[in-house]
């Protein structure tokens, strides 16, 4: 008898993927039949009017601390996430220690209980897997927090015995199984690296066969450099590179996209092997420091918060400010979505402009000022982007889907703040209006970027297809009634419509309800 067989579904990313009208039988966690399935299972699924999919993989997520704050990870589960692709954007679990190690540990601690206990890849896998969650996870190394920690949060030249460790570091947690390296080099300290820097840290990435994803330098006014400066580091490394949510921020740069297509495409026609990923939406989400300059985060959160604190340094920062967003709408864009500390909570899903007209302030005294009662801890979403632009990204053949999110509920520990949309509605969404309603992207495609690709990108062996022998991570779907159920004023809500979802051939997710499975494990990649 079968562990679980599911009945007459439509399955699609069969191999060579291929859809059919099948059963499909689960036994000790893995597919064990694929097609007509006489034998019963413990537990049955009629899966008439269903699609049935791998499952979803987050290939850009930030769950890694999430994780063990709230294993049950609902906010993905409930969209049909099985796996999540962490560490990205620079800032990664490990390899973590220093000055770093210290301030992330006091900000957990004092806000959600949370103990750092580990430095190591192989120390955080541990502790994941006393912990466990309901999804699966592989890990990126942050060149930001790793750089944080063997040079502190300083703009300082990576030389002698500071390269040579850092270097040591990626190849000790390279070999630990991280899936690759991630840089934010438009954030603290990586912005600090010069290209050189990247190149000879990226040349250990490429050593271990593994991947190189980028939060570029720059979406807006220096995108186009910025792009051109990260196909070079991959040209010249030979390494594999993931451009992180690829887009255009700022109206005055979305007709660069064609630019950024052809720069793309020629570099792949060349042999550079360059894929991306994005999420469904025109409003990106960081934390509202980064409207600051880059000097001022010379010194680490202690560094930004003494120059907020010192009338020469905010007078030169207002000039900087001003002079990028000379526009006085553009606080209008800008919204802050949570804040660390009861204080100001009233000013979450508050447009900055709002908040300085609530406070009677000038907006950037009041961007100075919560940055500064918050000690910096403050996430904002910033509507920058073009829906046209997103519609002919997540077209594209090498665009994977990844939603730029970690993992949380509605309620408990994380479910705080006005989270961006994406948190809770990626996938949902993307199969809702890119698939099913505008028919953008076909149901083959949507597999690809959903699921098979991420696998294949970052060595999930085993995973991505619905093929016998390959672990049952399974989502499952009627067509009509899939939504993202999130607004941007409300962004605390699950998803509709994802009825069934199998994580290592465990049931997690039972007619739209959480189970209570803890079902995912670790992924090492080797």
């Amino acid at each position: 008898m079968f562990d679980a067989v599911i009945r007459n579904a439509t399955l699609y990313g069969l191999e060579g993927n291929r859809s059919a009208v099948a059963d499909l039988a689960i036994k000790d966690g893995k597919i064990a039949k694929i097609g007509v399935i006489p034998e019963k299972g413990v537990l049955e699924v009629d899966g008439r009017g269903y699609c049935a999919l791998p499952g979803f993989v987050d290939v850009h997520s930030h769950s890694d601390y999430y994780l063990l704050i709230d294993p049950a990870a609902e906010g993905k589960l409930r969209q049909g996430v099985t796996s999540e692709i962490g560490g990205n954007c620079g800032y990664s679990s490990a390899p973590i220690g220093g000055d770093i190690f210290r301030v992330r540990g006091e900000a957990y601690k004092e806000q959600f209980g949370l103990t750092l206990d580990w430095h190591s890849f192989d120390e955080y896998w541990r502790r994941l897997e006393r912990k466990n969650s309901s999804v699966n996870y592989a890990g990126l190394i942050g060149y930001n927090t790793l750089r944080a920690t063997v040079l502190g949060s300083k703009d300082v030249p990576a030389v002698g015995e500071g390269k040579e460790a850092m270097k040591r570091m990626i190849r000790e947690n390279m070999a630990q199984g991280a899936a690759g390296m991630s840089v934010g080099l438009v954030y603290p300290p990586a912005c600090f690296a010069t290209k050189e820097e990247m190149v000879e840290m990226v040349g250990e990435v490429a050593k271990a066969g593994k991947l190189f994803t980028t939060h570029i330098r720059s979406e807006g006014p220096r995108l186009v450099e910025s792009i051109e400066e990260v196909i070079d580091i991959a040209r010249r490394t030979g390494v594999k590179l993931q451009i992180s949510h690829l887009k255009t921020a700022g109206k005055d740069n979305w007709h660069k996209l064609d630019t950024v297509f052809n720069m793309i495409e020629t570099a792949r026609a060349g042999g550079v092997d360059i894929e991306c990923d994005r999420y469904p939406y025109i409003a990106s989400n960081t934390g509202l420091q980064v409207v600051l300059p880059d000097w001022a985060f010379d010194g680490g959160r202690d560094g930004t918060i003494a120059f907020l604190k010192d009338p020469a340094a905010r007078n030169k920062m207002r000039a900087e400010i001003l002079a990028n967003h000379p526009e006085p709408e553009y606080w209008d864009t800008v919204m802050v979505s949570q804040v660390a500390t009861p204080k100001n909570h009233d000013m979450q899903g508050v447009t900055v402009a709002r908040g300085a007209a609530m406070t009677g302030k000038d907006p950037v005294d009041f961007v100075f000022d919560i940055l500064l009662e918050e000690k910096t801890e403050v996430e904002a979403i910033y509507f920058c982007m073009s829906g046209k632009n997103m519609d002919r990204i997540l077209a594209k053949e090498y665009v994977m889907v990844g939603s730029d999110a970690g993992a949380r509920s509605v309620g408990g520990p994380l479910g705080i703040g006005r989270p961006h949309p994406r948190t809770f509605g990626t996938f949902p969404r993307f199969f809702a209006d890119y698939v099913f309603g505008r028919k953008l992207v076909t149901m083959e495609e949507a597999v690809m970027k959903t699921s098979t690709m991420a696998c294949r990108r970052f060595g999930l062996a085993g995973r991505g297809e619905l093929r016998e022998g390959y672990w049952a991570d399974i989502v499952m779907f009627r067509p009509e009634t899939v939504a993202d159920t999130t607004t941007y004023e409300n962004p605390l809500s699950y998803p509709k419509g994802i009825d069934y979802v199998f994580v290592n051939g465990t049931l997690s997710i039972r007619k739209g309800e959480y189970t209570g499975a803890l079902a995912g494990r670790g992924l090492k990649i080797h």
